[in-house]
């Protein structure tokens, strides 16, 4: 198992997927297309990051490095 694994459980990670399904709403991404891993990564390091509700997320990946912003 991965360290994160190890120290989250899945009902936890529902905050990033519901995220993610907001965000991929907003800018009409597919949830598998490159943008749509691309942000799922994000998001998923910002929660490693101690950003833990879906606005906080949302808000989060709005503010990111424009290097690492998804389109």
């Amino acid at each position: 198992m991965t360290v994160l694994s190890n120290l989250i459980s899945f009902t936890d990670v529902d905050v990033v997927f519901e995220a993610l399904s907001e965000w991929c709403h907003l800018h009409k991404k597919d949830p598998i297309s490159i943008e749509g891993c691309r942000a799922a990564s994000i998001f998923f390091d910002l929660f490693q990051d101690g950003y833990d509700t879906k606005d906080s997320l949302l808000s989060a990946i709005d503010r990111s490095d424009p290097d690492e912003q998804v389109e």
